[in-house]
């Protein structure tokens, strides 16, 4: 099969995507924006990259005849847009069928609430589509509260790498490590994170604990402030980007994971990575953590905003024997192999894709 994606080169799952079909023995085009390239050198060699002419929010619309144009000479079977808004656009313009669109996350929680004409933009979208899939069984409902069609929506989890995300052996010390590995701005909830470690310090009297933090953002300076504002600057370490292979030994050295976000996530990946390690997990009830996230058996979940409860739920992993806090773990590994193993999920993505090649659109 000879699938075009048009989508962006700067996403890692669209990466992950595109490499293991590639990897399966599918032909790949990837058409993107010229200003969406960070991670091009990171696609397998088989992937043909076409950097799109036209850059921006205008490349959206003004570059589906070069498209058009393209595949007139690069024929394919089948066209995989990844986010509904913008590559959604410009793949309901290119107007090539079969069309498989794949939502992740932004283009369902928050672009089509924006304005009236987003929303009319996302419908159209949808409606062009041959088949629809969605990266969580939580974003497949957001879809379906507005857009009202008597329409299958296939859930394809992004998954992970179970070869690569498992539980590493560390040499750690006495220290009660809670560890974060996400990008650093305020909708991932640090404020509440920061307030609760503080909490644990003070109120419950875990004294021999930090906070391990893994990422960059545009919020590193504000939340480095806050922590040296909450009198706790010498116990919180901000370690910045980390590459991913370095990621499960980050998380193996790690007691428990906060993920404290404010906003609902498509997908619970970071959770998920977490999981895999074998490390208990304390998250927010954002909707993508809630579905992947079993409360009281991998980890816990609390309310989003609630420093109170969410230090409440760190102290309970901190009292857990080790036992039970590696039988939490081990419950984390069991669910990943089960539900989030990428190679089972990309095989559901697969047949998404031979789903939308015999549909005829309706």
């Amino acid at each position: 099969m000879k699938i075009a994606f048009i989508s962006s080169g700067s996403s890692i799952h669209v990466k992950k995507i595109a490499n293991e079909l590639a990897n399966r023995g599918y032909e790949i085009t990837l058409y993107t924006l010229p200003d969406n390239d960070k991670l091009l050198s990171n696609f397998d060699k088989r992937v043909q990259i076409v950097k799109l002419p036209i850059k921006g929010k205008l490349g959206y619309f003004l570059n589906a005849p070069f498209i058009r144009r393209h595949l007139k000479t690069h024929p394919v079977d089948i066209v995989n847009s990844h986010y509904a808004s913008g590559y959604g656009t410009l793949a309901r313009l290119v107007g090539k069928h079969p069309l498989a669109l794949a939502v992740f996350g932004s283009d369902v929680f928050g672009y089509p609430f924006r304005s009236k004409m987003n929303m009319r933009m996302i419908i159209k979208n949808f409606d062009c589509a041959d088949v629809i899939s969605s990266t969580s069984q939580v974003m497949a409902e957001k879809i379906r509260e507005f857009y009202h069609r008597e329409r299958p929506i296939y859930v394809t989890p992004f998954g992970v790498d179970i070869q690569i995300f498992r539980a590493v052996t560390v040499k750690k010390d006495d220290c009660f490590e809670i560890g974060i590995i996400k990008k650093i701005e305020k909708i991932y909830g640090y404020e509440y994170l920061m307030k609760a470690f503080k909490l644990l310090k003070e109120e419950y009297g875990v004294k021999n604990t930090r906070l391990v933090i893994y990422g960059c953002g545009s919020a590193v300076e504000k939340y480095q402030a806050l922590s040296r504002q909450l009198g706790i600057s010498k116990n919180v370490i901000f370690r910045g980007f980390i590459q991913n292979e370095t990621v499960p030994e980050a998380l193996s050295r790690m007691d428990v994971v906060c993920m404290p976000s404010i906003v609902d996530e498509s997908f619970g990946v970071a959770a998920v990575e977490a999981m895999a390690c074998g490390v208990p997990v304390v998250a927010s009830d954002a909707s993508g953590f809630t579905e992947v996230i079993e409360d009281g058996v991998t980890g816990f979940i609390v309310p989003k905003k609630d420093e109170k409860a969410l230090a409440t739920a760190l102290y309970r992993v901190y009292l857990m024997s080790e036992d039970k806090r590696n039988q939490m773990g081990q419950a984390g590994i069991n669910r990943v192999h089960q539900l989030y193993n990428f190679t089972n999920n990309m095989d559901t993505y697969e047949s998404a894709l031979k789903m939308a090649l015999n549909r005829k659109k309706s």
